[in-house]
This record gives structure tokens, sequence and C-alpha cells, in this order.
């Protein structure tokens, strides 16, 4: 191999490496500094019985966040989410009826409400 060619193929992988390394930091500048917790926040006259929420790209709820608990009318409650991924969540009020919000950024909201009108992200 020709001196030549060694110079090009290492100006290539220098400008390989050099151009891939500013996209890694944002990406991980991004995820350092998104803020995952959510204060789930009760602004209804029923009980929520049930919470779940799970990253959007997974095709079931999971469990009840909640457990055994459950959020009266003006309750809250903080979790810190484990990845900073669009998540979907789903209350479910003491007399059946419930609500989601699907995709939702947890970069960019800090509280879920549960309304009489459905659920709503700030």
């Amino acid at each position: 191999m020709s001196m030549r060619a060694i110079r090009l193929g290492l100006l290539a992988a220098a400008t390989f490496l050099a151009a891939g390394l500013p996209v890694a930091q944002a990406q991980v500048h991004t995820v350092q500094g998104c803020n995952t917790n959510i204060r789930f926040i009760n602004q209804t006259n029923r009980i929520v019985t049930q919470l779940f929420y799970n990253p959007s790209s997974t095709s079931d709820w999971g469990p009840d966040r909640l457990g055994a608990n459950v959020m009266r009318p003006n309750q809250f409650s903080t979790v810190r989410l484990s990845r900073a991924v669009p998540y979907d969540f789903r209350f479910v009020l003491d007399n059946g009826a419930s609500a989601e919000l699907r995709r939702v950024n947890v970069c960019a909201v800090s509280d879920l409400i549960a309304t009489p009108q459905g659920l709503r992200a700030r």
C-alpha cells in the first residue's frame, strides 16, 4: 500500500470520527439535560384507583403503578421515570372511567393532570 493511500485512509477515518463526535455529544447532552420527574395530580372529584405508564415503544401498559394505594381528589404523587423517551399514561377512576395520553415528551412535561375532561400534560 502506498503512503498516499495510507494518508487518505487516515484522513477519511479522522473525518468520519470527527463528524460523528458532535452528534454523540449532543445526544448525551440531551439525555443528561432531561428532567424525567413527573408529578401526577388528581384534579377530579373522583378517586384515581389505577395509574399506568410505560415507554411508548412498549406494547402493554404494565403493572398498576399505584398498587394498593389510590389518589384522592387534589392529591399528587411524583415519580422519576427511568428513561428519557416518550411515554404513554393512563388513569382509571373509581367509577371505571379512564383517560389516556400517548407519546408524551417527558423532557418537556413536568405534570400529568387528571381532570373531569381527561388527562392534561403541563
